[in-house]
């Protein structure tokens, strides 16, 4: 096949495939709306376009030289959107569209544009929802790790507590920890903001790694306290701050600290890489 059929095959691919992925992105748009530990998702494209807007002046010195590879991806994205399709696994159709827009850019533009926007098409995996499975399979030891954690912290403080599973009895008022409190929805939410900041500020290695993972202890003792923090209002000033809009509330509160907890990570580690390089 030579390359203006390929290219030539490669459009039509891409033309049934994004025709085809209508629903498929409608249905994406609709889990961003309905899963809660997603709904940063309506932000991730906005955050892609950003990093490809980073990438400018990298773009313009890569010459164009479309690449064969361009189809490989294209297909495999359709096949992807097929099997998902037709196994009703959502999380396969959706990973066809990193796939197809992969393929789209190697084969109109070349593997060397593909390798620059390599982190943005990677990072926009921060918007599609896990598959049920996996979701519940880290969920649920969070949830439990996150009654543990509270119930410890509550003991620490002198604070009669009683824990029973995923359930948290205190003096006045019993809390169970169910999936919702897990912490998954601010861990990922976390981990995506890590991550971003890890290539806003031009961490490398190591470090980078280090300061991007660092997000999930940071939310898993975050999330601890809140539930902490929870009971400690609910058991001693009102049961209603247990719930409702109180709730709602210190989890933002929570997590706004988490973030904070993040930007000082940064600041001591650029702070240690000044004294090394003073040393």
């Amino acid at each position: 096949m030579t390359m203006q059929k390929e290219r030539l095959f490669l459009l039509f691919t891409v033309l049934v495939a994004v025709t085809v992925s209508f629903g498929n992105i409608e249905k994406l748009v609709d889990d961003w709306r309905t899963i809660p530990s997603y709904s940063h998702g309506f932000l991730i494209p906005f955050v892609v376009i950003f990093l490809v807007y980073l990438e400018r002046e990298r773009l313009k010195k890569v010459s164009v030289s479309p690449s064969r590879w361009g189809v490989v991806c294209v297909c495999a994205g359709t096949v992807l959107l097929v099997l998902g399709s037709l196994s009703g696994l959502d999380f396969l159709r959706q990973l066809s569209i990193v796939f197809l827009a992969a393929g789209i850019v190697a084969g109109f533009w070349g593997t060397s544009m593909l390798s620059v926007l390599r982190f943005p098409l990677l990072y926009s995996l921060f918007m599609i929802p896990l598959p049920y499975i996996v979701y519940n399979a880290l969920a649920f030891p969070l949830q439990m790790l996150a009654a543990r954690g509270a119930a410890q912290i509550l003991n620490h403080l002198d604070v009669p507590v009683f824990r029973e599973g995923n359930i948290i009895h205190l003096p006045h008022i019993s809390l169970g920890v169910v999936q919702a409190c897990s912490g998954i929805q601010s861990l990922v939410s976390l981990l995506a903001i890590s991550v971003l900041l890890a290539k806003i500020l031009n961490l490398h290695g190591a470090i980078a790694w280090f300061f991007a993972l660092s997000a999930i202890p940071v939310a898993v003792v975050s999330n601890m306290s809140r539930i902490a923090m929870t009971g400690l209002l609910g058991s001693f000033l009102d049961p209603a701050l247990a719930e409702g809009f109180f709730h709602l509330f210190s989890g933002w509160m929570v997590f706004m600290f988490a973030f904070v907890v993040l930007v000082i990570e940064l600041k001591t580690i650029r702070l240690l890489k000044g004294l090394t390089r003073v040393a």
